[in-house]
Formats: structure tokens, C-alpha cells, sequence
């Protein structure tokens, strides 16, 4: 189990990891997702109990579902087809991002 403090710091390192926009997400080596995010900024070993305790929270907190986007559709009905895919893709990574920021501010 890992301290809120490491909680912290990894969600801190995978911010600089998540790709602001869908143009910065693969082209850049940006993650696109939170938990890839998390991953990719765990790079030693003192991380992997933070990394592992996170991706089990954001498991949790998705109800078990696997992206963004697939929660938006089952809960609120919004569907990537029904908007510009790039203006889509881009609130997404704004809303990941803001996700990230909370849970550094709940971990700090």
C-alpha cells in the first residue's frame, strides 16, 4: 500500500505525461489516457505500489469501465460520432486533465 504522499507525486509526474490535445497524444510519446499516464511515469521501483494502488482507484471510480469515453456514453449518453472527432478528443484530454488535477489535490 502506498502513501498519499507517492500517490501524489506519481499523479504529479503522469500530469507532465497526459497529452493536452489529440495532436500532442502518440506523435509526441504523450499518453492519451490517465492510466498510461500513470504508468508511464512510473520508472522505478518505490512507484509500483503507488501505480498499482491508482490504476485499482481509477478502476473503482470508472465502475469498471475501461475509457472516458465508454463512461460517457453508458452514463450520460454522449457519443464521439455526434461531434468533430478532433473537438471531441481534445475536451477529452481536457477533461482527463482535470480529473488528474483533482486527484493530485485530494492526494495533497
Amino acid at each position: 500500500m502506498s502513501t498519499r504522499k507517492q500517490r501524489h507525486d506519481l499523479l504529479v509526474r503522469a500530469k507532465t505525461l497526459l497529452a493536452r490535445n489529440a495532436s500532442e497524444a502518440g506523435p509526441l510519446g504523450l499518453a492519451r489516457f490517465v492510466c498510461t499516464a500513470v504508468r508511464d511515469a512510473s520508472d522505478c521501483d518505490d512507484a509500483d505500489g503507488s501505480r498499482y494502488d491508482l490504476r485499482v482507484l481509477i478502476r473503482e471510480r470508472m465502475g469498471g469501465i475501461s475509457t472516458l469515453e465508454e463512461w460517457l456514453e453508458y452514463h450520460h449518453c454522449i457519443f464521439a460520432y455526434h461531434h468533430s472527432y478532433t473537438e471531441y478528443a481534445n475536451k477529452m484530454q481536457v477533461t482527463r486533465h482535470a480529473w488528474i488535477d483533482s486527484l493530485i489535490k485530494e492526494f495533497s
